[in-house]
């Protein structure tokens, strides 16, 4: 067998590297000329070529940084044109931008990326801030040491239960969004619930895709952290605000007034949440009589810790004043037997 030459071994590499051209679209198995480069059923493209690592890296460019690709597209409207973007797809405008669940999957993707990099690689930072934070008033050495361990007891416990349910909690958070805002534009007419649901998809995707990147960028510092953990929420406010100023066509009071109601309703929400889960908290403390289990969480054993350390601190304080109060009283007692103080006396003292 001849040895292939350099034109051969090209052509051939080419020919290997060519898909088979059939007259059915992949996509939805209906027919489409061989010199047709579209679906026009579906407007699929054809593909020729196997995936290499440069028609990966193109399609990636292609998807996500083309200034014409939809996802660009829709991020940089929801800065300038919130109610465009919302409003077209409530419409039916499917193709100029992303649609919003796809919008508010990238969210969830990117939001995966960060929650992975904090806990395996950044929870030192995230559980270091706490600790300084919890710690900034505190002078009393044995309390220092007891806030410090509660705090990143907490923090940790914080990163374990937000990267296993992290999904869980954004899909959670959009139908709230939209049950509060219903109520507290229960007198605007112009959007029904599952209306409200798709603008929270894009709202909170938005500002949640933000703050991940932010996140991400500068999880190395736990200066830069602070300030975006800081930040993050009011500006994620003022920003949904906007987005509502937009669609409702509301002026500069009436968004004020709105955006108060909406504080004061997430604010009854969460102390309702919160009272909650306090109580189930102090319970899983105090169930079989305050002795801990073996499954019980880290966070849950400091809480127990701390429980405790606290209540021996208030009995060693009780302790403490009774003898105070003894020694004071058998001080008096004394001094009225040594000056011969009678109780009449006490009564007839002059006034």
């Amino acid at each position: 067998m001849s040895k292939l030459s350099r034109a051969e071994k090209k052509a051939l590499k080419k020919q290997n590297s060519l898909l088979k051209v059939e007259d059915t679209c992949i996509n939805c198995a209906e027919y489409i000329a061989l010199d047709q480069r579209f679906c026009s059923h579906c407007g699929g493209k054809r593909i020729y070529n196997r995936l290499t690592w440069r028609n990966l890296i193109e399609d990636f460019v292609d998807r996500f940084l083309n200034l014409e690709n939809s996802f660009l597209r829709t991020f940089v409207a929801m800065f300038t044109r919130p109610d465009e973007v919302i409003g077209g797809y409530m419409n039916g405008m499917r193709k100029k931008y992303l649609p919003a669940f796809s919008y508010f999957a990238i969210a969830l993707t990117i939001a995966g990326v960060y929650s992975f990099l904090l806990k395996n690689y950044f929870a030192d930072v995230f559980t270091g801030m706490q600790a300084d934070a919890s710690t900034m008033f505190v002078s009393d050495p044995e309390q220092l040491a007891m806030q410090k361990e509660f705090a990143e007891g907490w923090a940790e416990e914080w990163i374990e239960l937000a990267t296993d349910y992290q999904s869980m909690f954004y899909f959670a958070a959009i139908p709230l969004l939209a049950v509060i805002s219903r109520i507290v534009f229960w007198n605007y007419k112009k959007y029904n619930f599952v209306e409200h649901l798709v603008i929270y998809l894009y709202a909170y995707s938005h500002t949640a895709m933000i703050t991940s990147v932010l996140y991400i960028c500068f999880m190395w510092s736990e200066t830069a952290f602070q300030i975006i953990g800081f930040a993050g929420m009011p500006l994620a406010v003022l920003y949904i605000g906007y987005v509502l100023k937009r669609l409702f066509k509301l002026d500069a009071a009436g968004i004020i007034l709105k955006t108060a109601l909406f504080g004061v309703v997430l604010t009854a929400i969460t102390a309702v949440v919160g009272g909650i889960f306090g109580g189930l908290l102090i319970f899983n403390l105090l169930k079989n009589d305050g002795q801990p289990t073996e499954n019980e969480s880290s966070f849950v054993k400091i809480m127990r810790e701390s429980f405790e350390q606290g209540k021996r601190k208030g009995e060693e304080m009780s302790r403490k004043k009774k003898v105070k109060d003894s020694i004071e009283q058998d001080s008096v007692k004394r001094l009225e037997d040594i000056l011969e103080i009678t109780p009449d006396m006490i009564k007839n003292r002059p006034q």
